[in-house]
């Protein structure tokens, strides 16, 4: 199964139903935070919602849908990054990702996405990758600006929030651009 290191003491590693009561742990010390943006972070409130979301990730895995990856500092569940879907046809897939509150500012996932878009073009031999953040979540838009990923576009109202509707800032990376704008932190 999918596992990379990125830094000492920093790691990118499948979620295991062992896993589930600290995911239940960072979603609720961070959930004021993540609820403005992941409307998602209502509907997983039991270690049962938990062992099902890490059971749903194994099995998208393990069919070759999707990569879903705890991002690890210190032996700590610090946040979760991974493809939502891959597309086989068009060789192309979206990044999505969440850091826990008192991990964010330290480039963590920074690290973990640069990892991840290497895997991408590298071993899975992709062809796009797309990350999507709502236009006002100024952090979550910082690691595709920080990448060297183009803004394609605004989708309007893309996304039911519990406010309103989030407009969501699309960018884009094709395999040829990574390899000559891959940033080296």
């Amino acid at each position: 199964m999918f596992s990379l290191p990125l830094k000492e003491s920093v790691q990118l590693k499948p979620l295991r139903s062992g896993h589930a009561r600290e995911l239940l742990q960072l979603i609720e010390s961070s959930r004021h935070t993540l609820g403005p943006w992941m409307p998602w972070t209502q509907q997983l409130r039991a270690l049962e919602d938990a062992e099902e979301f890490i059971g749903n990730a194994a099995r998208l895995y393990a069919d070759n849908d999707a990569v879903t990856a705890g991002l690890w500092e210190r032996e700590r569940l610090a946040g979760v990054i991974g493809f939502h879907e891959i597309n086989w046809r068009s060789r192309s897939t979206q990044i999505g990702y969440w850091l826990g509150e008192s991990f964010e500012g330290r480039g963590l996932m920074s690290l973990a996405s640069r990892a991840l878009i290497d895997y991408a073009f590298i071993e899975l031999g992709l062809h796009r990758i797309e990350i999507r953040c709502a236009t006002n979540n100024k952090r979550s838009r910082g690691i595709p600006e920080r990448l060297g990923f183009l803004l394609e576009g605004v989708l309007r109202q893309a996304e039911k929030l519990d406010d309103g509707y989030a407009d969501h800032a699309v960018y884009g990376m094709l395999a040829e651009e990574w390899g000559a704008k891959r940033p080296l932190f």
